[in-house]
């Protein structure tokens, strides 16, 4: 498909054209002007001309009269079509002076409807790249969460190994213990806070027997801690 021209060129075109055809209207019309007067003056001088061959010789104005008759005729006809000719000029003028005037008034709306395509086309390229800095902020964002989920992923993926691990580990040690055993660990319990009950009541009644023996009871303690870890060496060596 061929490029079509530019409005520019085209009013440029049409306003030339439109001058030339000014031109050539003006120059037929002194055209007109001059082959009118030109046949008033044949007609004046056809006219003299008979009158005085009707003066001079009387057997001559038969033929003058038929010669004056062809002769304006002839003028006539001449008139006749110039004045069509001029007409017909006058008619393909207006038919392109309404041509132009038309072609001018699509032109400017041709203009006028260029200029809000190319204030569309402006708005639209602004929103479009309003989009693409929103679109390229979000994609920058969306990396960087993706990046800080897999982050997140991969320690919670280490976390989940080291528990599995952990589990499977104590899920081995759970293999050797027989039932017996957490009854053991009742009675271990049980006997322990026996034992720290008569702990207790051993602590109550060596406070009274220092006090009745008048003995600092930490002084007696410490010596008595003392002894035993002595004994306790001993058997140990």
């Amino acid at each position: 498909m061929a490029e079509l021209p530019s409005l520019h060129s085209c009013l440029y075109t049409m306003q030339a054209e439109n001058e030339r055809i000014t031109a050539k209207y003006k120059r037929l019309k002194a055209r007109y002007n001059e082959l009118v007067s030109q046949t008033s003056s044949h007609r004046d001088n056809a006219t003299s001309a008979t009158k005085v061959a009707a003066g001079s010789v009387e057997h001559k104005a038969t033929q003058t009269a038929v010669a004056r008759d062809l002769h304006d005729q002839n003028q006539d006809k001449q008139s006749t079509k110039l004045l069509q000719t001029h007409a017909l000029l006058v008619r393909k003028y207006e038919k392109e002076l309404a041509t132009n005037t038309e072609n001018s008034e699509t032109i400017s709306n041709l203009k006028i409807s260029n200029s809000k395509l190319e204030s569309e086309l402006r708005s639209t390229r602004e929103k479009h790249h309003k989009t693409s800095v929103a679109l390229e902020k979000y994609k920058q964002q969306t990396e960087k969460k993706l990046q800080n989920d897999k982050e997140e992923i991969f320690k919670l993926t280490a976390e989940r190994d080291s528990i599995r691990y952990e589990h499977e580990r104590l899920k081995s040690e759970m293999r050797g213990i027989d039932k017996n055993f957490f009854d053991e660990i009742e009675d271990l319990k049980y006997a322990l806070q026996e034992s720290a009950k008569l702990n207790k009541i051993y602590e109550k009644t060596l406070q009274s027997v220092c006090r009745k023996s008048k003995v600092d009871y930490q002084d007696a303690l410490l010596k008595v801690v003392s002894k035993c870890r002595k004994s306790e060496h001993g058997k140990s060596s």
